[in-house]
């Protein structure tokens, strides 16, 4: 393949790195360097005919309140007929410059931070694989809540059949045609407005990019299409840990899944994020018992000092939530692990710890509520639930690490007793 692409930003040395790449991976592709103040000037006869390819190198603003800063020169190229598929690698930038770079029609939108050469291949791949695809109308789109698969039409998926859904987006199981593999394709419903849920596909997408491990979805896909965000992701034909609840479970195959969660958990800590949903249904499982984090919409970096969400907003499910996050105070990792705690409690006895009649009613018990006691023969086990389930963040487990080696030890104690099934435990 002889793609020919343009390279457009203010950046040399960013330019110089891209030409590098993209001449490894297409030895014979024709490559020209476009400084911005030449773009104007030559914007009209950059179309299909004389390219394949444009990667423009944008310098966004960090503010929320302007997230199409620095989408200058991309708005330029975009309005004209016949224009070849744009790339944008972000200097800067949020999740709503994401948001709003696929909005105005880019093939895809690449945070300079996290680009690496694999990365860049698979997005410029996929890009000169697929038609750019069609600019959302300006006009408002009209109400509607169908999801019916009949009515999506989302170029190279084929839509077998629906997994999920929430109040902001279905979950699909689907045929990649690019990729010749079934996904998971999770979709927008129509009309979300919100700011904060408007930025929950780019900020999912943005926070899996920067993990790139084993215990952590992988993300094949992110786009904009017919006024509705979609990603295209692993499927896990095993089904997740709430499933697996529905059948009994062991002392050890629960003290099992809490230490692979931790692992998952170590992960993402250390790549400075924190979930801020987990839940059953977002612990995905594997034929070899490993465990898989999904969902990470709400996903927050750790050094965040706002507020947890919009004020008067709270996500997530309440079954699951600290007590912090359900009084809307700023999160840290420690709130995962009260959230892994909930899920402990669940896996041994085979019941959350709070239930109500409402969400709220829920939470004011995550934050004034006693935590009921486990089951007499698991009362070895109270000072471990203490320890994650704790109201006070400061008399939990500091982090996933101090965790995880607790659980390792209650498992060892559990092997010593000769429990048949602490054998079974596995590291993911």
């Amino acid at each position: 393949m002889n793609p020919r692409v343009l390279i457009t930003g203010a950046e040399r040395e960013l330019r110089t790195w891209l030409r590098h790449h993209i001449e490894i991976l297409w030895p014979d592709a024709t490559v020209e360097e476009l400084e911005p103040a030449e773009l104007e000037a030559r914007a009209a006869g950059l179309t299909t005919k004389n390219l394949d390819l444009i990667v423009l190198g944008a310098q966004c603003g960090e503010a929320l309140e302007d997230p199409a800063a620095g989408l200058d020169a991309l708005r330029l190229l975009l309005r004209r007929d016949a224009m070849p598929p744009v790339i944008v690698i972000a200097s800067g930038g949020n999740e709503l410059s994401a948001v709003r770079a696929i909005r105005l029609g880019a093939a895809d939108y690449l945070p300079r931070p996290l680009l690496n050469a694999q990365r860049l291949a698979t997005a410029l791949r996929l890009a000169l694989r697929t038609r750019r695809r069609a600019q959302p109308s300006r006009a408002r789109p009209a109400r509607t809540n169908r999801i019916d698969p009949s009515h999506l039409d989302l170029p190279q998926y084929a839509i077998l059949h629906k997994l999920g859904e929430s109040s902001r987006a279905v979950v699909y199981f689907a045929h990649s045609i690019t990729l010749g593999r079934n996904v998971a394709l999770k979709i927008s419903k129509p009309t979300v407005e919100d700011a904060e849920e408007s930025r929950e596909f780019a900020r999912e997408y943005a926070a899996i990019c920067a993990v790139q491990h084993r215990s952590v979805v992988e993300i094949y896909d992110y786009g904009f299409h017919a006024g509705r965000e979609f990603i295209a992701m692993e499927y896990f034909p095993c089904g997740d840990l709430k499933t697996r609840l529905q059948q009994p479970m062991s002392v050890a195959e629960g003290l099992g899944y809490a230490l692979r969660i931790c692992g998952a958990l170590r992960v993402i800590h250390a790549a400075g994020l924190i979930h801020r949903d987990l839940k059953p249904p977002n612990v995905m499982l594997r034929e070899d018992g490993s465990v898989v984090l999904i969902d990470f919409g709400l996903a927050k970096g750790l050094e965040s000092t706002g507020q947890s969400t919009a004020i008067g907003v709270l996500r997530g499910s309440p079954y699951y939530m600290s007590p912090e996050q359900a009084q809307g105070v700023p999160l840290d990792a420690r709130s995962d692990l009260y959230s892994v705690g909930v899920m402990l409690f669940e896996m041994l006895t085979g019941a959350k710890p709070y239930v109500g009649n409402s969400a709220v009613e829920v939470m004011q018990q995550h934050v004034h509520g006693p935590r009921p006691p486990l089951p007499a023969e698991f009362s070895a086990l109270e000072a471990l639930l203490d320890k994650f389930m704790a109201r006070d963040r400061g008399s939990r487990f500091p982090d996933a690490v101090t965790a995880y080696a607790a659980l390792m030890a209650a498992i060892d104690a559990l092997a010593a007793q000769g429990a048949p099934a602490a054998a079974e435990v596995t590291e993911s």
